[in-house]
């Protein structure tokens, strides 16, 4: 029961990698392709191993960690000799002297003769004090020993599963034929991240590393913390395809730039870098707690342990006394509740301290990672009550029918409660918080209105705006009013969004696709839209009878502002300072202007969304158009009217209706001939809202 709670804790409680220093190279179905079609099949020619070493050393890599086994020659393949892809790859090794091999061992009896374990290149720790571990074990597969000679450090991949074959625990060494403590793989690489110097010791309580005190169970084991769900797709650790690596380190030294290889190697910069087997034909497909979250390989096992131990992310178990304590209050306070009450009132009294336990362990367990025997503590409880409770109905016959009066109501409850609503939502009032908030207008509808009788005016107008809400209401927003063909909405409450900004800018994007689609052909009919990002005041406003949940305050104003700017610009969207710096790294944008709104005497710096580097497929052409635009600006501000406008014009050879170059154009037309005084600063005035 216990080790079922705490695969479901893992599961639904998961954390996220806090120390991001691990990255993956797998050995994947789309490596095992990719080189079939080249005519390479498994198992790969060891000089694809010293590709990636090299570029893992050139990357600045801090440790490589192979979960594979080279423990056999390479054999000779058409142009490609063994011996010679071999030497290659131990060449590697000994120039990167940061890689860790890997062996493994079986658990064999006292029996076994000590002189066929003998390989000098393990390492063997001398670790202070008594063993946890009673059973030795036998070299069952070494790399070869010119490999072994050159590594960094070598370490077992042996991993044995619980009886019900999930793989929960580990022993961090192990003894090999009697000669000492060899490492698994991920401590091998833990203790090369730590000086040579370092101690080690068997404690009452674990294995102590140096200072650090690494929790093992009664058994020796240590039991692994699990992050998020394994593989490829929202996993715990990035993973990298080994084709993609070999691709990379080619092209590396064809002379490419890191910007256009498949994986740069600033990737691998200061990481820890394990390499292994994901493809389900190699067979390292282990079953661990969140294998029915997604496939879980050998080598993020291994990765898992070896992230628990460098940020020292443990999971941590009670001292015994406390677990005595509370068994001796189970075993004692719940017969007392049974003995000293009404049935139902002790019954009801005892599952409240066994759902306290229960959600005590999983917020200790969901904060800090304690894990205690909540399996134990619920068996001792049911035994406590079902012991008092029997004593109870063999002791006093006359309570016999309130006793299974009790249990009747328990087999079927009552559910009848009274559902209470939050009363604060339906107050009046509101409290300030960063938001994004986006208005919108569609220009040219006029001329739409006048060619269309009303029925098909209002039923495009609805077409229009339930896909303006369909799509805002996709990026998680809140429409706040309709004012005729304008739409106001915000991002960021009621449920609060780290990546407001981001969700409006994306949705707007979309916004604007789907007006071209439904607008008719031959119109000039387009939206306009006006975002800005900072403090306001939302909640619900209005009278005692009558209030609406809205936004108010000065950043309101301003993206109403900006909507209504895009006019004097030619631009789509406007977004103010704020926003833009919250979301230029995902997006493409441009400065506009220094403007001073209406009713407003300070400038805001005002920039036009472009793009999305997510999902925009022409963004190579709109980045080329924005890098000529940005020069022209700076000239601008140079008073190099001239120069500016050659800029420009070229940006309208690339976008041959941009409207913010064409006011530029005219801008610079008009300083040229009228230059602006010596203190002008480049600041536009609003005249209108």
């Amino acid at each position: 029961m216990d080790r079922l709670i705490l695969d479901y804790k893992f599961r639904y409680l998961q954390q996220e990698d806090p120390n991001d220093e691990i990255v993956l190279v797998t050995i994947d179905e789309k490596s095992l392709s990719y080189f079939n079609k080249n005519d390479m099949y498994w198992p790969w020619p060891r000089e694809f191993y010293h590709i990636i070493t090299d570029y893992f050393n050139n990357s600045g890599a801090k440790l490589v960690v192979f979960d594979i086994l080279f423990d056999t020659p390479d054999f000779d393949r058409r142009n490609l000799s063994g011996s010679h892809s071999d030497q290659r790859f131990q060449q590697s090794l000994e120039q990167a002297n940061n890689s860790i091999l890997a062996f493994k061992t079986t658990v064999t009896g006292d029996s076994i003769n000590p002189t066929a374990n003998q390989f000098s290149q393990i390492e063997q720790w001398d670790i202070k004090n008594k063993s946890p571990y009673q059973q030795s074990h036998l070299l069952t597969s070494r790399p070869l020993e010119k490999f072994a000679e050159v590594a960094r450090g070598l370490g077992n991949t042996l991993i044995s599963p619980d009886e019900d074959g999930l793989i929960r625990s580990v022993h961090l060494f192990d003894s090999l034929a009697h000669k000492g403590y060899v490492p698994a793989l991920s401590m091998a690489a833990y203790l090369e991240l730590k000086p040579d110097s370092i101690s080690l010791s068997w404690t009452d309580d674990g294995l102590r590393v140096g200072n650090t005190e690494i929790p093992l169970q009664e058994s020796g084991d240590y039991l692994i913390n699990w992050y998020e769900k394994g593989g490829v797709v929202d996993g715990t650790f990035p993973y990298y395809s080994f084709h993609a690596i070999v691709q990379s380190a080619i092209q590396k030294k064809r002379g490419l730039s890191d910007d256009s290889l498949n994986v740069p190697p600033n990737t691998f910069d200061d990481k820890i870098v394990l390499v292994g087997a994901s493809a389900a034909g190699l067979g390292d497909i282990k079953s661990t707690p969140m294998s029915s979250l997604e496939a879980f390989p050998g080598m993020e096992i291994q990765a898992t342990i070896l992230n628990n131990l460098i940020g020292g992310n443990f999971i941590i178990q009670p001292p015994t006394w406390v677990t005595i304590c509370i068994l001796l209050l189970l075993s004692v306070g719940i017969p007392f509740l049974i003995a000293y009450s009404r049935p139902i009132y002790g019954t009801f009294s005892m599952m409240g301290i066994l759902t306290l336990i229960v959600l005590t362990g999983i917020g200790l367990f969901a904060a800090e990672r304690i894990w205690f025997s909540t399996g134990m503590y619920l068996v001792m409880g049911f035994i406590s009550y079902s012991g008092a409770a029997a004593y109870k109905y063999f002791a006093e016959e006359r309570q016999k029918k309130e006793i299974r009066s009790a249990f009747g109501q328990y087999v079927q409850p009552e559910f009848v409660k009274e559902l209470i609503r939050n009363p604060e939502m339906l107050k009046l009032g509101g409290q300030k918080k960063e938001l994004t908030v986006l208005f919108s207008d569609l220009a040219g509808f006029t001329t739409i209105s006048e060619n269309k009788p009303p029925e098909e005016l209002v039923s495009f107008l609805n077409e229009y705006l339930g896909a303006m809400t369909d799509i805002i209401f996709e990026h998680s927003g809140t429409v706040d009013k309709y004012i005729g063909d304008a739409v106001m909405a915000f991002w960021g409450a009621p449920i609060a969004q780290d990546n407001h900004a981001v969700l409006a800018c994306r949705s707007t994007l979309k916004m604007i696709k789907k007006v071209e689609e439904l607008t008719p052909s031959g119109t000039d009919t387009h939206a306009r839209f006006g975002i800005a990002t900072g403090d306001m005041i939302v909640g619900n406003i209005g009278s005692y009878n009558r209030f609406n949940y809205t936004v108010l305050g000065d950043t309101v104003n301003l993206a109403a502002r900006l909507e209504s700017a895009n006019k004097s610009f030619g631009s789509r969207v406007m977004i103010s300072e704020q926003t833009y710096n919250k979301v230029r790294d995902q997006f493409l944008c441009r400065p506009l202007d220094w403007l001073v709104v209406k009713g407003k005497t300070e400038p805001v710096q005002v920039y036009e969304l472009m793009g999305d580097q997510q999902s925009d497929k022409d963004l190579l052409h709109l980045e080329e158009a924005a890098e000529i635009y940005n020069q022209g600006i700076d000239l601008y501000y140079q008073r190099q009217w001239d120069e500016a406008i050659k800029q420009f014009e070229q940006v309208l050879e690339l976008l041959a209706d941009d409207g913010p170059s064409q006011t530029y154009i005219k801008r610079c037309q008009k300083y040229r001939n009228a230059p602006p005084a010596d203190d002008w600063e480049g600041v536009f005035h609003l005249e209108t809202k």
